[in-house]
């Protein structure tokens, strides 16, 4: 039986993209939910397979959906995830990008921490390490390349599903651009997804919860 995970989060997704994507409702099988879901593809083939009424007949700007893909049984997953380089080789790529909003981005908490002027680009890898002048100037450029142009959704912001102990969607590139476009007041951004195999719902007892 094919084995279908699920995003931890739901994201607001533009509704002409959700419309535009093809329906296959059968291939939700037993997810028993009256959610829109998108099943993720690793050629881009993304398509509809739960809430299609909804989509069809929104006249929202925006719809919640959750972001499904397929994974393996919870006791194998949770065995990839133990070990990172074992787990990396089990990474899934989606080359979709789709519109949604930075609020929604903010308030799924996602990020891993906070990127601004006073910590851009300083990573505890020694690999990653460059100069605070060389690490100014990239956010500079940054900055005003998104204040000037606005945000780019040629170059989505990258979410992994599941990254968390294999049950909590976390964001893996695009720290400083959420901190520069939340700092702009920046209303739209692009993501795609890269996503784990998906581990046992118990695992989210060790997810230590952010305050508001």
């Amino acid at each position: 039986m094919k084995h279908i995970a699920q995003s931890s989060e739901l994201y607001q997704i533009k509704t002409t993209e959700l419309q535009a994507l093809p329906v296959e409702e059968n291939d939700a099988r037993n997810l028993k939910t009256d959610e829109i879901v998108v099943m993720l593809s690793e050629t881009g083939a993304d398509k509809l397979i739960s809430g299609a009424e909804k989509v069809k007949n929104s006249t929202e700007e925006f719809l919640p959906a959750r972001l499904a893909y397929a994974s393996y049984p919870a006791y194998q997953s949770f065995l990839i995830n133990l070990i990172k380089p074992i787990k990396r080789k089990f990474y899934k790529v989606f080359p979709k990008a789709y519109t949604t909003t930075l609020a929604c981005i903010l308030s799924n908490n996602v990020m891993r921490g906070e990127r601004n002027e006073s910590n851009a680009y300083q990573w505890t890898n020694k690999k990653w390490q460059i100069s605070r002048e060389e690490a100014q100037k990239r956010y500079h450029d940054l900055y005003e390349s998104i204040q000037k142009h606005g945000y780019d959704k040629k170059s989505p912001m990258l979410i992994m599903l599941n990254r968390k102990f294999g049950v909590k969607d976390q964001i893996l590139q695009g720290h400083h651009r959420i901190g520069i476009c939340k700092s702009l007041n920046v209303k739209e951004v692009s993501v795609s997804f890269w996503a784990v195999p998906k581990s046992f719902e118990f695992m989210k007892l060790f997810i230590k919860r952010k305050k508001s």
